[in-house]
């Protein structure tokens, strides 16, 4: 199965087993996956803006620089797939499972993660602020050198989070330890 470099805007796949095929450098505006299950699928260099993963099971699948700006995965089950240097302005995850998931390098502003279980994972060297995880756990997941400036945590479970060099304002929900005050993102230009 091939679908590269093909426009498949607001096309709907549900109730499909994929394997193995490709949808690199694919435009999918407001597509829908619905109750799916892909395994060893590459999304790399596609554009998903605003679409949709309802009851859908991703193996193995690989969104590498693809730009998922708005996306939704609903009640989704995500494992060993990878996100590295995604663009996820807005994304949101409902209701998911993400185990050993790599989402490093990744642009998530704004993005929420509510009632997921995020597992054995990777945010290293991510930009996550002003996100919103509730109703969530975070175990074994790294978030070293990930920038999570005014992200709110509520009430989510934290357990083996690795975290060096994280750039995080006050106590650290996960640790108990304040962070370090940087105040570099407020500067005075000085006023009219």
């Amino acid at each position: 199965m091939n679908y590269e470099n093909v426009d498949l805007s607001f096309k709907e796949f549900r109730d499909l087993v994929l394997e193995g095929g490709s949808f690199c450098a694919s435009t999918l505006t407001c597509a829908k996956f619905v109750g799916c299950t892909l395994r060893g699928i590459n999304f790399s260099d596609s554009f998903l803006g605003e679409a949709v993963f309802e009851n859908c099971i991703l193996e193995e699948c690989t969104f590498n620089h693809a730009n998922l700006q708005r996306a939704k995965f609903i009640k989704c089950t995500l494992t060993k797939s990878s996100f590295f240097g995604a663009f996820m302005g807005q994304v949101r995850f409902q209701e998911c499972l993400i185990d050993g998931c790599d989402l490093s390098d990744c642009q998530i502003p704004d993005g929420e993660f509510r009632k997921t279980l995020i597992s054995n994972s990777s945010f290293e060297r991510s930009f996550v602020k002003s996100s919103t995880f509730e109703d969530a756990l975070l175990k074994s997941v790294n978030i070293s050198h990930t920038d999570l400036r005014k992200v709110s945590f509520i009430n989510t479970t934290f357990d083996h989070i690795k975290d060096e060099g994280s750039i995080f304002y006050g106590k650290k929900p996960w640790s108990g330890k304040s962070s370090s005050k940087s105040w570099d993102e407020f500067e005075s230009y000085g006023f009219d």
